[in-house]
């Protein structure tokens, strides 16, 4: 998470933790299962931070911008870029990775189809599911644009403000 894809390297992971090779690949056998593990604590990460949201935020409107603003600061982070970047691109080469991929987003999706349906329950879970695919495509997108390590445009100006606006309509 830290060095990105071109340091996902077996030997190079098993240098920075301490450990011989061998013995990282005896438990992590191959990228997939050291991906999944490094996934896994993302996944709870974000149910955790929804779960607060349903907890500490009251109404609608509130819910959906505590929602944005955390997912916007999340694209802003060294960490969940380059997770992503490596997925992203290990993704089309390897079946493995990209079904691990599948699968968390279709886990990430369903939290945040939670939330949605908790701001609103009266959308239903396939208006609610339809809105956290884009909401979820939409924040992919914005990490290759205003993402961690991205230079700023003029066309990026308060596009925060834009991204709140139209998810509290949808949900409307």
């Amino acid at each position: 998470m830290d060095e990105g894809y071109e340091n996902f390297v077996v030997r190079r992971i098993s240098a920075r933790a301490g450990v011989k090779p061998g013995n990282l690949q005896y438990y992590f056998p191959n990228k997939k299962e050291l991906l999944q593990a490094v996934l896994t604590p993302e996944l709870a990460r974000y149910q955790d931070a929804y779960a607060e949201v349903n907890k500490s935020t009251v109404g609608k409107n509130e819910i959906i911008r505590a929602v944005i603003v955390f997912l916007l600061k999340e694209i802003t982070l060294k960490s969940t870029c380059n997770i992503w970047y490596t997925v992203w691109a290990l993704a089309p080469q390897d079946k493995q990775i990209a079904a691990l991929m599948d699968d968390w987003y279709q886990k990430y999706m369903q939290e945040l189809q939670t939330v949605i349906l908790a701001a609103n329950p009266t959308l239903g879970p396939r208006r609610a599911g339809h809105i956290a695919s884009i909401l979820t495509a939409l924040m992919d997108g914005l990490t290759m644009q205003i993402g961690y390590g991205k230079v700023p445009h003029a066309i990026h100006e308060h596009l925060e403000d834009a991204v709140r606006k139209l998810f509290v309509e949808l949900v409307q």
